[in-house]
């Protein structure tokens, strides 16, 4: 288990750098402002994918080999058909990433539930290979606005994930029926959601408002790369939950601890070298101060530990406590929002107290006992 876990590591570490590797070439390609475009299309599709469908691999992870995946893939395309609709009001490309996404996670959480790590850290560096690949033949053609570079995020996906749909699919069995599966995944839809919006909604939100576009494209920029660390440990989240059984409060001081440290860390490399980072790998057109970066890292930082300690909550099958977290994380991201006048650092402000305010929910729920209830509801949809 642990070797396979190693190889996993090993392997987002490298996706993340392809993912970042992805949006560097994007941003030479085109302008701050037509960049800020594109970020606003990233963070709004990680939340119709990511968001949206993380539940059901994180689902079919925890309940094992061949449990429910045909019940998984009719909760899965339910939930991309209720999010079309209003995708299609933004646009065509998420319309179709909703699909794709459906399929992404299918694969994922089958590959995950079945002990074939290996298989899933493979698939996820293909995938974002496959990125880089499709955005330097798009920029090789001359293409400088956000439209093309985002169909070579829904192609890379599907051309990873979906030819293997087909024979996951027939080895599955349907012991947990759609409905009861369904009724697990729905808490951790809210949490998932919430997730998203924490991390990608406020960068959204601060590109949708900007009166300055090309500042926004440099704020988008820089927090990408400072989210490199995210990029590792959110793919890894729903691998790590059978390491986890058992072993939750323990692992989630430890990660407390690694945390401050990283913490440290951190903020010195943001003001010693964040700005130089971002100007290297976006352009010099991207301009960030020291303690933007640092308000970023430190955000980061606690995000971190809202993950690991959520996926603590997830291993003791406590989905109502996870929606729980992200809830208030959320909630108190909106009020530093609204509270504080400047556009960027109130973006700032908004995701490092959501964030810290969602681990601190988490670490209380989790050292709270289990309500009769709770066991009752989780009971009903274990295998």
């Amino acid at each position: 288990m642990f070797r396979a876990l190693g190889f996993v590591g090993v392997c987002i570490v490298l996706s993340g750098l392809l993912v970042n590797a992805h949006l560097a070439v994007v941003a030479r390609a085109v302008s701050p402002a037509e960049y800020a475009d594109f970020g606003a299309f990233w963070s709004i599709a990680l939340l119709v994918g990511f968001g949206a469908f993380l539940p059901v691999e994180q689902e079919l992870a925890r309940l094992g080999p061949g449990k429910a995946l045909r019940s998984a893939a009719v909760v899965a395309l339910a939930v991309a058909a209720a999010e079309a609709l209003p995708a299609l009001a933004v646009s065509p490309v998420l319309v179709v990433l909703c699909f794709v996404s459906a399929g992404q996670f299918l694969v994922r959480g089958a590959l995950i539930g079945s002990g074939r790590l290996r298989w899933h850290g493979t698939l996820l560096v293909a995938d974002t290979a496959l990125r880089v690949v499709f955005a330097l033949v798009v920029a090789s053609l001359g293409a400088t606005t956000s439209v093309p570079f985002e169909w070579t995020l829904v192609a890379a996906i599907a051309l990873a994930h979906l030819p293997l749909l087909p024979g996951i699919l027939r080895r599955g069995g349907a012991e947990v029926p759609p409905r009861a599966f369904g009724k697990a995944v729905a808490p951790l839809l809210v949490g998932s959601v919430c997730a998203q919006l924490l991390l990608n909604g406020i960068p959204a939100l601060t590109a949708a408002i900007a009166t300055d576009r090309a500042e926004a494209g440099v704020f988008l920029a820089a927090f990408l790369l400072a989210r490199v660390p995210l990029f590792v440990a959110v793919p890894l989240q729903t691998a790590l939950l059978p390491a986890l059984k058992g072993n939750e409060v323990t692992a989630v001081v430890r990660c407390a601890v690694a945390l401050a440290a990283a913490a440290v860390l951190g903020v010195v490399a943001a003001v010693t070298v964040g700005p130089w980072l971002v100007r290297l790998v976006f352009g010099p057109g991207y301009v960030v101060s020291t303690v933007d970066m640092a308000l970023m890292v430190l955000g980061v930082v606690a995000h971190l530990g809202l993950i690991v300690t959520t996926q603590a909550l997830v291993a003791r099958a406590l989905h109502n406590r996870v929606a729980w977290c992200w809830l208030a994380g959320v909630a108190t991201a909106l009020v530093a929002f609204a509270a504080v006048p400047d556009l960027l650092l109130r973006a700032e402000i908004a995701f490092l107290t959501g964030s810290l305010a969602g681990w601190l929910a988490g670490v209380r729920l989790l050292i709270t006992p289990r309500q009769e209830s709770e066991l009752c509801s989780t009971t009903s949809s274990s295998p």
